[in-house]
């Protein structure tokens, strides 16, 4: 794997300026090297509404062998649909043979066996990045062999899948003109030194001043030597939100001059109302699979802030375990009138 280009996928997922299919055609170049087996790389940008079945609003196929990518989306359309739904509930990544629940016995499964074990493959590695407001993406890649998530690849791969969530979201947030430009103004802009030109909104407040300004410094960070050094820990330290709120993006003026901009991407919340935002908003990002820890690097919180957060949610709701919390607080979104 070439770990240096790593930050590569998430440079990618921010190149807002790109319409859907350039995005998605770029996102599947940054993620080949890093997944590719023999067997390609599907890209699938979704809106899957509730706890219905993802609807593919747009697909990509690199190196997938032809007479493979032909079959691909019936591969995808004959699933069972509860099958479909697994990887909206276990996590950003995962195998075929994990979302089966079974081992040696997937060899038997007679799904793959009817259309991919005649091209070698017998197994397959899932990134799905899922959002609550119902839009995400997804990749999928070919495997010769049954293979395993390791718990390293699980926490590499849930980083870069919340920034492709979080980018998604915010690529259907913003509202373009005819020129290309957002037309809503940013609420902080810096230069990548840190120094700020101009805040609005909650960005003139002190204290999330100083957070965005952190954030920025970060995010440079991540870019520089540490990139080529140490790309875990530069992905570790570029988080998708600043404060649960912000995305930063970069914009370059005519003058060829760069400035790193702050844009609203709260995550909406649908959950009942007895819980606060933050709460709904770490019990929605659990009902996607993801871990307390993946909750935490996504919504930018500490780890013990999620397992509090969590708690409260339990005892308003009721529930005795996290998998009834989810049962209730699933039964009560549905229940919730639009």
């Amino acid at each position: 794997m070439a770990k240096a280009d790593l930050l590569s996928i998430v440079d990618a997922a921010y190149l807002s300026e790109l319409e859907g299919p350039a995005w998605l055609e770029k996102l599947a170049q940054t993620m080949l090297p890093h997944v590719d087996e023999g067997f390609g790389v599907a890209a699938f940008e979704f809106y899957r509404t509730g706890d219905g079945l993802p609807e593919v609003v747009q697909r990509c196929h690199l190196g997938i062998p032809d007479k493979l990518a032909a079959i691909y989306p019936t591969v995808f359309q004959t699933m069972d649909p509860e099958i479909r739904q697994r990887p909206f509930r276990l996590g950003p990544c995962i195998t075929g043979s994990q979302l089966m629940g079974k081992r040696r016995g997937f060899l038997e499964e007679p799904h793959m066996k009817q259309y991919v074990q005649k091209f070698g493959m017998y197994d397959s590695l899932w990134i799905t990045a899922a959002d609550p407001s119902g839009w995400g993406c997804g990749f999928h890649a070919g495997r010769s062999r049954i293979i395993r998530a390791s718990a390293a690849q699980k926490q590499q791969w849930g980083r870069i899948a919340a920034h492709l969530s979080t980018a998604v979201r915010l690529r259907h947030t913003l509202k373009r003109l005819p020129s290309g430009r957002v037309d809503t103004e940013p609420e902080a802009i810096f230069d990548p030194s840190g120094k700020l030109h101009d805040a609005t909104g909650e960005a003139q407040n002190k204290q999330a001043r100083g957070l965005l300004q952190q954030a920025v410094l970060m995010l440079e960070k991540s870019r520089g030597p540490l990139r080529t050094k140490d790309p875990e820990k530069s992905l570790a330290i570029r988080k998708p939100l600043v404060a649960g709120r912000w995305s930063l993006l970069d914009e370059i003026e005519q003058d060829g001059k760069r400035y790193i901009v702050a844009r609203q991407n709260e995550p909406t919340t649908s959950g009942p109302a007895i819980l606060s935002k933050r709460q709904q908003q770490v019990v929605e990002q659990a009902l996607l699979g993801n871990s307390d820890k993946e909750i935490a690097y996504k919504l930018d919180l500490k780890h013990s802030t999620v397992r509090v957060l969590l708690g409260r949610a339990r005892a308003k709701l009721g529930a005795r375990s996290k998998k009834e919390l989810l049962e209730l607080y699933r039964s009560a979104a549905r229940a919730k009138p639009d």
